[in-house]
């Protein structure tokens, strides 16, 4: 019982030095979030405009994982930043744009600007993301988030709006142009307009194993009109809040199925989950079972990480046949690949042969949907946090 009450004293410990670390970060750089709207904030509004709001006007009490989960992308960023530094590259970390759009202030941090001067004059936004697993498609918060930010450095380019701060939050440069501020900052001569140079802007998604990289993107009105929209609406509902004309209940939340709901900080009273039966004899049992999942995934990686070893060691040995190891043998072979049907293929193989002079038109996609058999309904159990 000691070490259980020693250990849970230790855990907290970390926990409050983190949440101080968060707190004087977040002072340094960024500032009273609460004054302005940030890329983020624009990002998370365009996918729930509840969750955003309640970012703002809601205290948070996070958790150790949360915590741990918010600090390692800084841990990532600040990794980033010494493998660019040590290229010897010319970086803006952190660059300040703030930006009025219909009385809102926006201000958009860029974790990273690359810059190539004359002649080259080349700029490249790359935006730092951390996930536990690497997404297949970058998410729509990131998208406009990015697509926001390059949007913003292309027109507010020969406009005093630019800062840049040292790794302790100290003011270097203060509402420069962007010329200026990589005269200043880098001795780096650019053009007068944005439109002579060369810019993209990428998102890096990183996990503790791999990286990913989704780009490039380049400028794009629509979605810089977007990002303006979502800002305005957000702040709109933030005045709205503060002066008690409405309630969180009656701003819009994330609709359908939405993975990131079980992580939201403010999903406890959510509308989107309705107040239903009252077990709470079953929570136990809910624990248990979410407990018990995550113990598998962390087998199933175990498993897959030595089945890669031991896959790489047969292969090495330059041998077919098994490989004794004490009261084992293992040996990797090459199956077959599954045969399944190309749907895109055989419409197009049925479209030549029907559509002739001596057959006449057949509706090919109804034909495929007529053969079509839908399985038997099954039943999901789906289990999620309430925070």
């Amino acid at each position: 019982m000691m070490n259980t009450n020693r250990t849970e004293g230790l855990r907290a410990l970390i926990r409050q030095g983190l949440q101080a670390v968060a707190h004087k970060d977040t002072l340094a750089h960024l500032g009273d979030r609460s004054s302005y709207v940030g890329m983020s904030d624009i990002g998370q509004h365009w996918e729930c405009p509840r969750a955003a709001l309640a970012r703002k006007v809601l205290p948070i009490t996070n958790s150790l994982e949360r915590l741990l989960t918010l600090q390692r992308g800084h841990w990532f960023e600040s990794g980033v930043g010494q493998a660019l530094a040590v290229l010897g590259l010319h970086v803006l970390p952190q660059l300040e744009i703030n930006w009025q759009h219909q009385g809102v202030l926006i201000k958009a941090h860029l974790d990273f600007v690359l810059v190539w001067g004359a002649p080259v004059n080349a700029i490249r936004i790359l935006e730092v993301k951390s996930t536990d697993k690497l997404p297949g498609s970058p998410y729509d918060s990131h998208l406009l988030q990015l697509h926001g930010q390059i949007g913003l450095l292309t027109k507010a380019w020969s406009k005093p709006v630019f800062s840049l701060r040292a790794e302790d939050g100290t003011l270097l440069h203060d509402k420069m142009t962007f010329p200026q501020l990589c005269l200043a900052h880098l001795g780096l001569q650019l053009p007068t307009t944005a439109t002579e140079a060369s810019m993209e802007a990428w998102l890096l998604c990183l996990s503790m194993k791999e990286v990913k990289a989704f780009g490039p993107y380049g400028f794009n009105q629509a979605m810089l009109d977007t990002a303006f929209d979502h800002a305005t609406q957000l702040w709109d509902e933030l005045t709205a809040f503060r002066a008690g004309n409405i309630t969180l209940a009656q701003v819009d939340c994330a609709q359908g199925f939405y993975p990131l709901c079980s992580y939201c900080e403010h999903n406890g009273d959510c509308p989107k989950f309705p107040q239903g039966m009252q077990m709470p004899q079953w929570e136990p049992a809910l624990e248990k079972l979410t407990t018990l999942k995550e113990q598998r995934t962390a087998l199933d990686n175990e498993i897959k990480e030595i089945e890669a070893v031991l896959k790489l060691v047969h292969r090495q040995a330059g041998t077919r046949d098994w490989v004794q190891a004490g009261k084992h043998r293992f040996r990797m072979s090459v199956a077959v690949g599954r045969t399944t049907l190309d749907k895109n293929a055989l419409r197009e193989e049925l479209a030549e042969i029907f559509h002739t002079e001596h057959l006449g038109e057949i509706d090919v996609d109804a034909l495929l949907t007529r053969c079509e058999r839908t399985g038997a309904p099954s039943e999901r159990l789906t289990i999620s946090s309430i925070n």
